[in-house]
């Protein structure tokens, strides 16, 4: 019985030690971002215009070889604009970092403009909040969801299961556009 116990005890040790913990993903994914970031020279850069986007857009793609490493967005609308890093390791999304300037008026809302309706509001860059995301991934399945108020998204809720098919279909509609210029 003692025999068949400790059997046990070992196997389930083995199990929990081949499961990959999350703080050691994490880590291993800042790594890669990090080298990444170090090795941009060494790629191959495209750029492509996004057509396709209502705010203009600009895509650029680092590649070693064929090989994606990390797609940068940049957008500029009348509301906001934009700017997301997206890092791949094996053809793997792994990190997003997302960083979204929100106007307090659109751009176009000159003083002109508002003084004409009557209003005291106009577009003021000095009151621009910048809503900063980042998407932790693993084997391309959103592990970890930092907010714009610096807090984990708890991955229970439903926003947190929509987020990772919209930041994948962003990251691949980003990608064909590049792989297509």
């Amino acid at each position: 019985m003692n025999k068949l116990i400790a059997v046990f005890i070992i196997a389930v040790l083995g199990f929990s030690a081949c499961k990959k913990k999350q703080e050691d993903i994490l880590v291993s994914i800042s790594k890669q971002k990090e080298k990444i970031n170090k090795d941009l020279k060494k790629y191959t850069i495209r750029t492509a215009d996004d057509i396709v986007s209502k705010e203009r857009g600009i895509i650029s793609g680092y590649f070693r070889d064929e090989e994606v490493k990390k797609v940068y967005t940049q957008y500029f609308g009348t509301e906001n604009r934009s700017f997301t890093e997206y890092y791949f390791d094996d053809g793997m999304l792994i990190y997003v970092l997302s960083q979204v300037y929100v106007y307090n008026k659109p751009n176009t809302y000159t003083e002109e403009v508002a003084r004409e309706t009557g209003d005291s509001v106009w577009y003021d860059d000095k009151l621009t909040k910048m809503e900063i995301n980042r998407y932790f991934f693993d084997d391309n399945k959103l592990i970890k969801w930092t907010g714009p108020s610096n807090n984990d998204v708890p991955v229970n809720i439903a926003d947190f299961t929509k987020k990772e098919p919209e930041v994948i279909a962003h990251a691949l509609v980003a990608l064909k556009h590049l792989k297509e210029e």
